[in-house]
C-alpha cells in the first residue's frame, strides 16, 4: 500500500495506491492512521519539523531552488513550532518574528491547525517510527512530468487538464475515479485539485525506491523534537 494525503477544509483527502487507486476523506489524522496502518510508506503536503529557537527549519528555502519560477510561490515557510500554537493571526506573527526574525504569510497561518494536528501526531508516534514524509505536490507533478516544468496553475481548468494528462500516463482510469470522488463527497468541499494532489503524492510514494528513494534534506537534519527534516519525491 501507498498512500498520499493533501489537506483540505474538512480534514485529510488521502489517495490509497493498493490493487487500484482509491480515495477516502477522514476527519483526523489518527482516524486516518487506523485505517492504513503505520508501516505504509505515505507521503503528505504538509510542514514535517519545525523551527524553533535554535534549530532553523531551512527546507522550504531549499525546495523552492529545485521548482521554476513561476512555482516557487507555491512553497509557504512554515511556522516555527510556538506560532502554530497561537491563537489568531497577529499572535502568530510577533511569535514568529521573535523566534525566527521573520513574519509568516496569511497562507501559512491558514493550514496552522493542519501543521500542529500532524506535528502532535508525529510526536506521540514517534516510538512506532511512523512512514509519514512531507513532499511537495507540484514538486511530484514536474517530477511525474518527465522533470518537465508545469504551465499552468492548478486552480485554472487548463491546469487541472494540465495534471490530470500526466497522471492519465500511470492511471488510464483516473479521470472516472476523480469524477466519482467528487460525486461521494458532494457534502464534504473537497476539491479537484485536492483529489489530484493526493493522488499525485501517493504516486509518487509507490515510484519513491525505483526513482532512486530522492531526498531533500538539510542541516541541522532533525528538529528539537527528534522530528527530521526531509522532502521525499
Amino acid at each position: 500500500m501507498f498512500v498520499g494525503i493533501d489537506g483540505f477544509v474538512n480534514g485529510w483527502c488521502c489517495c490509497i495506491v493498493q490493487d487500484g487507486i482509491k480515495i477516502e476523506l477522514h476527519k483526523t489524522l489518527a482516524d486516518l492512521y487506523k485505517k492504513i496502518g503505520i508501516n505504509n510508506l505515505t507521503l503528505i503536503d504538509m510542514p514535517v519539523g519545525l523551527s524553533s529557537k535554535n534549530i532553523e527549519r531551512k527546507i522550504d528555502f531549499k525546495l523552492r531552488t529545485y521548482l521554476p519560477k513561476n512555482k516557487k510561490s507555491s512553497v509557504f515557510t512554515a511556522p516555527c513550532r510556538k506560532a502554530v500554537l497561537s491563537e489568531n493571526y497577529n499572535s502568530a506573527k510577533k511569535i514568529n518574528q521573535r523566534i525566527t526574525k521573520r513574519s509568516i504569510s496569511i497562507q501559512s497561518w491558514n493550514i496552522s491547525k493542519k501543521i500542529k494536528e500532524l506535528d502532535e501526531f508525529l510526536r506521540i508516534q514517534k516510538k512506532n517510527k511512523v512512514l509519514i514524509k512531507e513532499s511537495h505536490p507540484e514538486f511530484c507533478f514536474i517530477n511525474l512530468n518527465n522533470k518537465d516544468p508545469l504551465i499552468y496553475s492548478k486552480k485554472t481548468k487548463e491546469g487541472y487538464l494540465e495534471r490530470l494528462s500526466i497522471l492519465k500516463r500511470k492511471e488510464k482510469n483516473i479521470e472516472s475515479i476523480i469524477e466519482k470522488s467528487l460525486e461521494n463527497f458532494k457534502k464534504e468541499k473537497v476539491k479537484k485539485d485536492d483529489i489530484l494532489d493526493s493522488i499525485a503524492l501517493a504516486l509518487s510514494s509507490k515510484n519513491w525506491q525505483n526513482n532512486g528513494s530522492r531526498i531533500i534534506s538539510q542541516n541541522p537534519k532533525k528538529d528539537e523534537m527528534g522530528i527530521p527534516f526531509e522532502i521525499y519525491y
